[in-house]
């Protein structure tokens, strides 16, 4: 009878990268689908994560959470992290992955407790290759989540922890996991300076002489200075001012234009218009509360109006009437014209409003 092999030795893979997922056709039979992990699923597997692991957008920020049997998923469930999944490789084998190990999660596969992964892919991150009846085949191209289990459906996968595995000694594993947390230790500085890079315009790889010459430039910039941010924002803020003076007297104009004289009306509107994205917006807002542009020389008179004569033939009175409102409509257009030129950029429904409550205002 031959002995039982006894695994009682447990290590890592001395470059402390795991395979996670064999190439190779699994079946899925709870999900009826067989999963086609070739070439091409390994590499759009590989590359997405690494680009979301760069930009931060994980479901946990920069690393993925390796849990054990999927309970992260189950409500009624603990949601422990084992280990922490950094970055993915393609290899001629499958899809390795770096982790960095948790106490729980380290504790568990180095005594042996759990030895192979689980990968976990969401239906909407899959290409169906055979959509004929029977069994689907699909392929995978996103990893949405990684569990430690014994029972792993994708079979072919190499062990997390060997009986000696690929390390030449005992020391092996320790000089490597040292190494390993180095590099962990390193990683999330060097992904902030990553970051830091962009903002500054240059490579995400940009080595640090380039980055220190992006600083200084910045530094030398004279409007950078506390007296130059001083003389900036007080700039802003006169710009702002000026801007606001202007589009009240704009929102008067359109007001004024569109017939509104009463001043209880005027306070209620002229806030909701002024804070409309442009004067179009404004006119038809205006339009839609029932207050038409006006035509200059017709305006709406507030005068109640007695049908009664005055004595004087009513073509002779239109003929006067006629010619008075000629002439004030005159006088405001001569005197806006006179107050764009005094004021160069100025609108003219500024200048016209300006014009209008001068010459139509009575003297007090």
């Amino acid at each position: 009878m031959n002995p039982k092999i006894l695994n009682k030795d447990f290590q890592h893979p001395s470059d402390g990268w795991y395979q996670i997922e064999p190439k190779g056709d699994h079946p899925n039979r709870a999900a009826g689908v067989v999963q086609v992990i070739d070439e091409e699923a390994v590499s759009t597997i590989v590359n997405r994560f690494n680009t979301d692991a760069q930009a931060g957008s994980l479901r946990h920020g920069n690393e993925l959470l390796v849990d054990h049997e999927h309970f992260s998923d189950q409500p009624d469930q603990e949601s422990r992290a084992y280990g922490w999944l950094q970055e993915l490789q393609n290899r001629a084998d499958g899809i390795y992955g770096r982790i960095r190990w948790t106490a729980t999660g380290k504790a568990a596969v180095d005594g042996g407790d759990y030895r192979f992964f689980s990968t976990e892919y969401d239906p909407e991150d899959v290409k169906v290759i055979n959509a004929a009846k029977g069994i689907r085949r699909i392929r995978p191209i996103r990893l949405s989540g990684l569990s430690l289990t014994n029972m792993n459906n994708n079979r072919g996968q190499r062990p997390i922890t060997n009986r000696g595995g690929d390390a030449s000694s005992p020391d092996t594993f320790a000089a490597a996991s040292a190494a390993a947390g180095n590099q962990n230790q390193n990683q999330q500085p060097r992904q902030q300076m990553k970051s830091v890079c962009t903002l500054l315009g240059l490579s995400a790889e940009a080595d640090e002489a380039s980055v220190h010459a992006a600083v200084s430039k910045i530094i030398n910039r004279g409007d950078i200075t506390p007296d130059g941010l001083t003389t900036l924002r007080a700039e802003y803020k006169s710009l702002g001012e000026q801007n606001q003076t202007l589009l009240g007297e704009q929102v008067d104009a359109l007001l004024d234009a569109h017939g509104v004289k009463e001043e209880k009306v005027r306070n209620r509107l002229k806030p909701v218009i002024v804070a409309m994205k442009n004067r179009d917006e404004r006119v038809s807002a205006l339009v839609d509360f029932g207050f038409k542009a006006i035509e200059p020389g017709k305006e709406k008179t507030a005068v109640r109006m007695l049908n009664r004569k005055d004595g004087k033939p009513a073509a002779e009175a239109e003929s006067e009437s006629g010619t008075d409102e000629q002439a004030v409509a005159e006088k405001i257009r001569n005197r806006a014209t006179e107050l764009q030129h005094g004021t160069p950029g100025r609108n003219w429904d500024s200048c016209w409003s300006q014009a209008s409550r001068e010459i139509t205002t009575p003297a007090k």
